[in-house]
């Protein structure tokens, strides 16, 4: 630490004196002389317009003499050491001096070994002083920012009326805005000097009065001073200028949130509350990394029941094996995040994972815990867009193979009926010879055919019947059985239904 020394000496001998004895005893290091006035009136001009930590002057002096300007800087500094030195022994000078709390009245000419004395005393009151000034600053820093952090969260204050007199708390009235940032990763607990170079930086770039509070490890608030009126576009293109401007010295991804202007109806509560929220849209928002606060969203019952309504579509969807529907409808699920930012992302989560339930249906479900606990590891929806998608390949890749054993199914159906018509055939013996569920076969099979299984059978008997009838002279009470009637009325009644006359009428005609 260097000290600013202003020497109030007419003599030039006596200033060279003073000089000298600095660096004979190696203080010259610790003192810097700001100026040397050579009479009074300058003396006084430089106290006016220099700061300085320690002044040594002479008593008599052109102009005006060294108690007067004492005097004057006592009225600027009550804490600021003064030496007085001079050729005059004399107590009414002595008591001036003590007068202004000088450290010391030394005689000229001045003894080394007093004044190197003097001036190991001058040194230990300044660091005193220094200490006593920080300790102030930080507990007037400390005491400021827990007032701004209970204002903030709404907290109940503790009695402050002991610091009335020494603290000015109308400080948080005069805000016009407030930025919150956020990282995604813990960031102000890395390192003291990071943070306080991280807000060297800021002022670099925002030039304006502002004051800095750090929230937690991954957010702070940026209070921007009412002294300054700031644009809305001006922010926006310095948030993002900061936000480049962290990506590049930390290699760290920043989010900026900006407040609306801070009014008697909109106070700092209203508007950290705000920018809390907004901060949460960066999970709907790809690469976006500054946010202001927008108009009211949609009504959030339409939402839940949106969301609800396409979950059951999209369960119909896996149930009918709809796979190019699926598709669409798990689309029309995203864009609606995408369009809506004001949902919580948890239970954007939550919908997400009902899906992943969904379209796991039947499937491993290892796989489906793990899919899950991505979705919620993930810090945008375009990260969850992409595990779902992977889900959904998997499911088109098993539909494929599905279709594939699918139609193998079908044709074994078709051969059994072909070889079996003649027998009292079922749909879960059909089922048991494929090895599928009876409902699932019974899908499937009129997906691919476009007929039921019964209608399927009948048509088979039928044309097997017509076949008979016309190629042979078998009785069509014996056709009726071979064709696996059991009843000939029946079997007429159908064959009627089926060709639009009776057996006999067709056998007549051929």
């Amino acid at each position: 630490m260097t000290y600013h020394m202003l020497i109030a000496e007419d003599e030039l001998d006596e200033y060279q004196l003073v000089l000298y004895l600095l660096k004979q005893f190696n203080l010259d290091s610790l003192f810097r002389i700001i100026s040397h006035a050579s009479n009074g009136k300058q003396a006084l001009s430089i106290i006016e317009d220099t700061p300085i930590d320690l002044l040594l002057t002479d008593i008599e002096m052109p102009f005006a003499n060294g108690l007067q300007i004492a005097t004057r800087l006592r009225e600027k500094n009550s804490d600021l050491p003064i030496i007085f030195f001079s050729c005059y022994d004399n107590f009414s000078y002595v008591k001036t001096a003590l007068s202004v709390h000088a450290c010391n009245y030394l005689l000229k000419p001045l003894d080394p070994m007093e004044f190197q004395k003097t001036m190991l005393q001058v040194i230990e009151l300044l660091r005193e002083s220094e200490a006593n000034k920080k300790s102030l600053e930080s507990r007037s820093i400390a005491i400021k920012n827990h007032y701004l952090y209970l204002t903030l969260n709404r907290m109940p204050f503790p009695d402050f009326s002991s610091l009335e007199a020494e603290y000015d708390f109308s400080f948080i009235n005069h805000y016009s805005r407030i930025l919150l940032f956020h990282f995604e990763e813990p960031f102000f607990d890395c390192d003291a000097m990071v943070s306080d170079k991280f807000i060297e930086n800021l002022h670099k770039i925002f030039q304006v009065p502002f004051d800095f509070l750090n929230l937690d490890a991954s957010q702070s608030i940026l209070l921007l001073k009412d002294s300054v009126e700031h644009t809305t576009s001006n922010l926006i293109d310095t948030c993002q200028k900061v936000q480049a401007r962290i990506y590049e010295l930390y290699d760290t991804k920043c989010y900026i949130a900006i407040s609306s202007q801070l009014t008697t109806n909109y106070l700092l509560a209203d508007a950290y509350e705000d920018m809390s929220s907004l901060i949460e849209t960066r999970f709907f928002s790809r690469d976006q990394y500054v946010f202001i606060k927008e108009s009211p969203q949609n009504n959030m019952a339409d939402k839940y029941d949106f969301c609800s309504e396409l979950l059951a579509e999209i369960e119909t969807d896996i149930n009918t094996n709809n796979i190019k529907k699926l598709a669409h409808d798990v689309t029309r699920l995203n864009h609606s995040f995408e369009q809506c930012k004001s949902v919580s992302h948890i239970y954007v989560r939550f919908i997400y994972s009902k899906l992943m339930q969904l379209l796991y249906k039947n499937q491993n479900q290892e796989e489906l815990m793990k899919d899950i606990e991505k979705i919620f590891s993930c810090t945008s929806i375009y990260e969850i867009k992409k595990v779902v998608t992977t889900a959904l390949s998997k499911l088109q890749k098993v539909d494929s193979s599905k279709v594939k054993n699918t139609k193998h199914a079908i044709q074994l159906v078709k051969q059994y009926i072909a070889a079996h018509y003649n027998e009292d055939i079922t749909l879960n013996k059909l089922a048991d010879v494929v090895y599928l569920n009876a409902s699932y076969l019974s899908t499937i099979f009129k997906a691919e055919t476009g007929s039921g299984i019964n209608k399927y059978i009948k048509t088979v008997r039928m044309e097997k019947a017509k076949q008979m009838l016309l190629q042979t002279n078998m009785k069509i009470s014996d056709i009726c059985t071979a064709v696996g009637f059991r009843n000939n009325s029946y079997f007429i009644k159908s064959f009627h239904e089926y060709y639009g006359e009776t057996p006999e009428k067709m056998r007549q005609k051929s």
